[in-house]
């Protein structure tokens, strides 16, 4: 059973953003936009439809093992480890030399299978920040981890170490990015 991590790690390290923009403009996606291969990139990329249909794939590729993870009742270790791969596996595809996307999509489609009263809280403080003025990147980051805490809250401790883990690993993505970009911005100064 536990050739299931390897597996999603496999499956979600096919990047729908590299397909997509493969697709409609024959180009790299790491090499337009910010650099990276997520739904963002490709929505600043390739418009609303390119961002649409990476979020489509990378939900699915996704959602279909861990839902069949599920049917088949694995064990909560087995599934927190699913979990982590599926974001570790976005975030550092093998497929496209460890330069994937930051892993929230696969990390909240991981939320929709295993904790969906979390997502639609996530939604629900989401759209709130919105109206408050804070920067909506960072508060976004900060409110993925309401699906952790009413997992928690609802006494599905499993499933909150599992989707702790997959933020934890976002939260990774996005602050060693930053660090890359000033990192970058520095060296070009200097």
């Amino acid at each position: 059973m536990w050739a299931w991590p390897i597996m999603i790690f496999l499956c979600t390290g096919i990047n729908g953003a590299f397909l997509v923009t493969r697709f409609m403009r024959r180009e790299d996606i790491r090499h337009l936009g910010s650099g990276t291969a997520g739904a963002r990139n490709a929505g600043r990329v390739g418009g609303k439809k390119a961002f649409i249909w990476t979020v489509i794939i990378d939900a699915g590729k996704t959602i279909i093992p861990l839902s069949i993870a599920l049917w088949m009742e694995v064990s909560p270790l087995l599934l927190a480890a699913m979990v982590a791969a599926a974001v570790a596996g976005h975030i550092w595809p093998i497929w496209l030399k460890g330069r994937g996307g930051k892993g929230v999509v696969v990390y909240l489609a991981c939320v929709l299978v295993l904790e969906w009263p979390g997502l639609l809280l996530f939604g629900l403080s989401a759209l709130i920040m919105k109206w408050l003025p804070v920067s909506f990147s960072n508060s976004m980051l900060i409110m993925m981890a309401v699906p952790v805490v009413s997992s928690y809250m609802r006494g599905q401790t499993d499933i909150a170490f599992a989707l702790l883990l997959g933020y934890a690993l976002v939260i990774f993505a996005h602050v060693y990015s930053d660090l890359r970009t000033r990192r970058n911005i520095y060296d070009a100064q200097n």
